[in-house]
């Protein structure tokens, strides 16, 4: 019995985990603010990305643009497991990043795993979040690499198209 109940609670969370996802499918456009490093000045970008949920996996793939200044890919892919979420990001200049967190409400809470390119491994988090029907927010948040202090790197609001 027990066997039973244990594998029609993982169902559910698989199934709640799809449910969720979907809530982040389709075409997005929108803009925010991006910090190109932790102390440097914001700038203004507009964002476009397609978001596609297949089951416990989700796929973001786009561009976000600041003027002439700089126009950059950015994506996600992530797999749920029960709630807890493992996945790669793309978006800085520092190369892809692993990404492992947990989903709380309608926000997934990712940290950031960048690679070690010599100056040490560095650890960021991102908050991925379905914020009312049609619309979308991610936010990046890293420490200061002289000052520990946390820095919000991006702040992006999407509406689905």
């Amino acid at each position: 019995m027990a066997l039973i109940l244990a594998m029609f609670t993982v169902s559910a969370a698989i199934a709640d985990e799809k449910a969720f996802l979907e809530t982040l499918s389709g075409s997005w456009h929108g803009g925010g603010q991006v910090r190109l490093k932790p102390g440097a000045v914001p700038l203004a970008v507009s964002c476009s990305l397609d978001s596609q949920a297949d089951g416990a996996a989700l796929n973001l793939d786009g561009a976000c643009r600041a003027k002439v200044v700089f126009s950059r890919r950015i994506g996600v892919d992530l797999q749920a497991n029960g709630r807890r979420y493992t996945g790669s990001y793309v978006g800085s200049r520092r190369g892809a990043a692993r990404l492992v967190g947990t989903r709380t409400g309608d926000t997934l809470n990712l940290q950031i795993l960048w690679p070690d390119k010599g100056s040490g491994s560095r650890v960021a988090s991102m908050r991925l979040a379905s914020v009312g029907t049609g619309h979308m927010r991610i936010v990046t948040i890293e420490p200061h690499p002289q000052t520990g202090e946390k820095v919000v790197t991006a702040t992006i609001e999407f509406t689905r198209n």
